[in-house]
């Protein structure tokens, strides 16, 4: 299966030197991302594939695969559960 995440039209994103700003209109709340946080927001707006984005974290980051896909997922259920991203379930 192949899952794409797609930025929810009632999100809005700016950069702030190398960190970020999230908010969701609807709601009208504000989130922060850190610095690693904010890697991955912008490896979703570039690839938009989960398995992409895992896959260049690995290259950039030193941590246990396991570790990452768990950490990632966590974050990528978050921003679900914010309203923040929408996540779209293909088949290979």
């Amino acid at each position: 299966m192949k899952r794409l995440i797609r930025v929810s039209p009632d999100t809005l994103y700016r950069d702030l030197h190398g960190e970020g700003i999230l908010l969701q209109l609807e709601t009208g709340q504000y989130f922060g991302l850190g610095k690693v946080a904010h890697r991955i927001w912008q490896l979703i707006l570039e690839h938009r594939e989960l398995s992409l984005v895992e896959v260049t974290l690995l290259s950039e980051y030193p941590v246990d695969p396991a570790t990452l896909s768990r950490d990632l997922d966590r974050f990528v259920d978050q921003l679900v559960e914010k309203k923040l991203v929408e996540i779209e379930i293909l088949p290979v």
